[in-house]
């Protein structure tokens, strides 16, 4: 190698931005799992993932069981931003994932690329074969897909106008 091409790659492995994409840390969220942990699987795992890619939270949530279903378990939610993961301490079960308003950390990536900021019409056409409905008790305008059945994404408008606004592979009353 000459003396050039060293000074050039020695420059460019040694530059901020190079060294800041490579050290960037990403969370995968999916249907079915938070960071390659699955949805049922080990709560415990889970948060060491979730830290791992996005450090502490932003806080902590102990919540109790659900008055709508008296057998549900507490659960904990950990939460970064418009980001909050469930889980179940008693049986250290991860539940699942849920986005709503606010900002998304940074390196977390969603199915299909749909986020709080993809209208509900762009994520119609994003979701692979997506329904819809209005829920008149939620206020909610779900979109669904028989592919991927935990799923749900919405907007809060009942025309299907507007942006989604909620984002769940674990949806909940209770939350």
């Amino acid at each position: 190698m000459t003396a050039r091409r060293s000074i050039l790659a020695a420059a460019l492995f040694n530059a901020p931005a190079v060294v800041a994409l490579w050290g960037r840390r990403t969370l995968e969220l999916t249907p079915l799992a938070v960071g390659g942990v699955e949805v049922g699987g080990s709560a415990r795992a889970a948060e060491r993932v979730l830290r791992r890619a996005l450090d502490a939270p932003d806080r902590i949530v102990q919540g109790g069981g659900c008055e709508l279903d008296p057998s549900a378990e507490p659960r904990r939610h950990l939460i970064w931003g418009a980001l909050t993961v469930t889980m179940a301490p008693a049986n250290n079960r991860l539940v699942g994932w849920t986005v709503g308003a606010g900002r998304l950390p940074d390196g977390v990536h969603l199915p299909h690329d749909v986020t709080t900021a993809t209208t509900v019409r762009k994520a119609l056409r994003t979701i692979p074969g997506a329904t819809t409905r209005w829920d008149g008790v939620f206020q909610k305008y779900w979109i669904t897909t028989a592919k991927e059945p935990p799923m749900m994404w919405a907007g809060d408008r009942e025309d299907g106008g507007g942006r989604i606004t909620y984002i769940t592979n674990a949806f909940e009353p209770c939350e």
